[in-house]
């Protein structure tokens, strides 16, 4: 007898949040470059993108103020600013990131995307390294707690992304195996989670780590949000 195995159907989608649902990183990127270039510094498209990377990292993970305004300045040198330039660069524009990073929109399509899974009866979570305060704040902000069977922060867990341990710990709450579930994000560390985690992995190519996302092998990747509900079945 020959025997078939049956891939099963994705049953839940654990999805990240900044860059994923929450339109943050590209405006946290564009307001940081605007203001070094009025202080009289041009920065290249490979700048950009590795200050792109680093604000998402430290101004939205875990850090300290004093951690912070450090991380600015090394970024500042990065980018060729001199010493009181740095100064200035810090003065304008920390609080106007800590701003975008908590009061972005949501990406055109989500609300859609959440209605369409919670009326096929996907269970779904959302996984981020924010704090627990930022990330409930945020879910409230847009109405969309509703729609999230978990939610785990970086107050959760032990370690984030890319371990496991989160994503592993949202599906312990959701009642689900990995393998019935998809990790949704824009980065490369959602899909080395999801890929240690067992779960599916589908990258999103909406932001500025196309590159390094593609190079990361997901299952599948999407172009936009919107998508995701349609190429579900052909994980």
């Amino acid at each position: 007898m020959i025997s078939l195995q049956v891939c099963p159907l994705i049953s839940g989608v654990l999805f990240d949040l900044d860059g994923t649902l929450l339109d943050c990183i590209m405006p946290m990127q564009e307001a940081f470059v605007k203001v070094v270039e009025s202080l009289g510094i041009t920065i290249t498209e490979e700048e950009r993108r590795n200050v792109g990377e680093n604000l998402s990292k430290i101004l939205i993970a875990r850090s300290s103020l004093l951690a912070n305004i450090s991380f600015l300045w090394r970024l500042g040198k990065y980018v060729g600013l001199r010493p009181y330039k740095r100064v200035h660069m810090m003065v304008l524009v920390y609080y106007r990131l800590k701003h975008i990073a908590n009061n972005s929109n949501l990406f055109n399509g989500v609300p859609e995307v959440l209605e369409t899974l919670k009326n096929r009866g996907v269970k779904m979570a959302i996984v981020t390294t924010r704090s627990r305060k930022e990330l409930h704040h945020i879910l409230k902000m847009f109405s969309i707690e509703s729609y999230f069977d978990a939610a785990v922060s970086r107050d959760d867990v032990k370690n984030g992304k890319p371990s496991p341990d989160p994503l592993l710990f949202a599906l312990k709450q959701l009642g689900l195996r990995p393998e019935e579930t998809a990790m949704v994000g824009d980065m490369p560390i959602d899909i080395e989670a999801g890929r240690r985690a067992g779960t599916k992995t589908v990258g999103l190519l909406n932001g500025i780590f196309k590159k390094e996302l593609t190079a990361s092998h997901p299952d599948v990747s999407v172009n936009s949000i919107a998508e995701v509900p349609g190429i579900l079945n052909s994980l």
